[in-house]
């Protein structure tokens, strides 16, 4: 039993450690973010015709098809 709480103490030790070595960098430091890739992506060039695709051309008689011929 003392083996399994050695190792769990020396666990919650690590993870207290780095919890307090970020508090002393991000206190210490100047807000700013650093990001391995740099900023966001450039965002891609609009459409010629603006900000949507040109809608279909309707249908010849309208929204829904003929209806049936009765009997």
């Amino acid at each position: 039993m003392s083996r399994k709480l050695a190792v769990v103490f020396l666990a919650m030790l690590v993870l207290v450690a780095a919890m307090g070595l970020k508090t002393i960098v991000t206190a210490h430091g100047d807000g700013s973010v650093i990001m391995a890739n740099g900023g966001a992506p450039a965002p891609p060039t609009p459409y010629k015709n603006g900000g949507a695709p040109a809608p279909p051309t309707p249908y010849k008689n309208g929204g829904a098809p003929a209806p049936p011929t009765p009997y």
